[in-house]
């Protein structure tokens, strides 16, 4: 019998629609599924929402086959999904919100469930013993007023971020500054804000603001009707002023047991905000680097730490938000060797490894998801799945 035909062994990547060929985002990853599909007996179809046909409960989708390229059929609408969707706004969910829901009514069973944004993931964890210390101060924007207080509160310098948003678009840091007056005496200076940040297309910018008042009333036509977090500014920078964080990839094996497929510096710009490869930086392996910005033996003590902690967050998730299959966390480590929870995206992505030359941990990115719907898949897709 034909993969196609045995609709058990079908696993639909649900992709955002893109005016490219193939028509659909993330098309080299894709491309990875469907060959490691092939090699472990699983058809991958790639398919978008709006291509789902309702009344045939059909859809078109896409399958890549080594010498045949990307092949376009019209195939049954696939029982397991594998959510990758990126929403770029409210108005982009919007489109394609009704498609989903009704994927979600005909009982079409969903591999992972996508976490809905940062503040929701604070609160989750939040409660977590064992995470307290790593987890700095997290609040939702709430107005000038509250932005101001928390300036003050904060040494005059903060960090707001979209609860939504990722690839860092949209992140601010805003910064009092005390700027000396040209040719007068230092008692003759004066305070300003400035800002910092990325707009919604990543692009850098900054701003300055001889009044604090302006430098609100900016952010907050900045954010509009959109939610954010505050958080206080950490200096998270290399030796030489750099931006990094750490990326650790944690993915369910064929068990349904989290295990960690690699981890990585993420290396930012001089002068930039962030260090998301989006953003134009770059990956390198973490053990050397930690090595040459504290020392070996500090370098052996933050990964093992940063392996413990990874293993808690995805399970304690869980336990409140419901199935995962994997998940990108981000840790910042500050100069004075203390880690910090930054982030933890469940639709991450894998370049870290291609650039770091870690072939092993960049193979089973691609393949661990498969094996884990193909686990589910043996067991004829029952309802609940470890």
């Amino acid at each position: 019998m034909s993969l196609l035909k045995d609709s058990s062994r079908i696993l639909g990547v649900m992709q955002n629609e893109s005016s490219g060929s193939p028509p659909f985002t993330e098309a080299s990853f894709c491309k990875k599924l469907c060959m490691a599909g092939q090699k472990h007996g699983v058809l991958v179809l790639i398919f978008c929402p709006l291509w789902v046909n309702r009344k045939t409960k059909t859809v078109r989708s896409y399958t890549y086959r080594l010498k045949q390229g990307w092949k376009e059929m019209i195939t049954p609408i696939p029982q397991l999904v594998f959510d990758r969707l990126s929403f770029v706004d409210k108005e982009h969910f919007r489109k394609v919100q009704g498609a989903v829901s009704y994927l979600k009514r005909i009982q079409t069973k969903w591999l992972g469930i996508g976490l809905s944004g940062k503040w929701d993931v604070y609160r989750m964890l939040q409660g977590e013993e064992l995470l307290k210390k790593i987890m700095p101060e997290t609040v939702l924007y709430q107005g000038n007023p509250h932005l101001a207080d928390f300036i003050n509160r904060h040494h005059g310098s903060v960090f707001l971020k979209p609860h939504g948003g990722s690839k860092g678009r949209s992140v601010l840091h805003v910064t009092r500054v005390y700027k000396a007056a040209h040719g007068s005496l230092p008692s003759e200076g004066i305070t300003i804000m400035v800002i910092e940040g990325r707009d919604w297309h990543n692009e850098p910018f900054v701003r300055e603001f001889q009044q604090p008042k302006d430098c609100l009333a900016w952010i907050g036509r900045f954010i509009g009707n959109r939610k954010f977090v505050m958080q206080p500014f950490l200096t998270l920078h290399t030796r030489d002023d750099k931006p990094y964080d750490v990326r650790v990839l944690m993915q369910k094996n064929e068990s349904g047991r989290w295990t960690m497929t690699g981890m990585a510096a993420r290396i930012g710009q001089p002068g930039a905000v962030t260090s998301n490869l989006h953003g134009g930086g770059h990956a390198v392996s973490l053990a050397p680097f930690l090595a040459e910005q504290f020392s070996t033996e500090e370098s052996d003590r933050l990964i093992q730490e940063l392996e413990a902690y990874s293993a808690i967050i995805p399970t304690a998730i869980e336990q409140q938000h419901g199935r995962l299959v994997e998940c990108g966390i981000d840790f910042g480590i500050d100069q004075h060797a203390r880690i910090w929870l930054l982030e933890v995206n469940s639709k991450p992505g894998r370049t870290v490894f291609t650039q770091t030359g870690d072939h092993e941990a960049a193979k089973q990115a691609v393949e661990k998801p498969i094996l884990y719907a193909k686990s589910i898949m043996v067991r004829h897709l029952r309802r609940v799945c470890p």
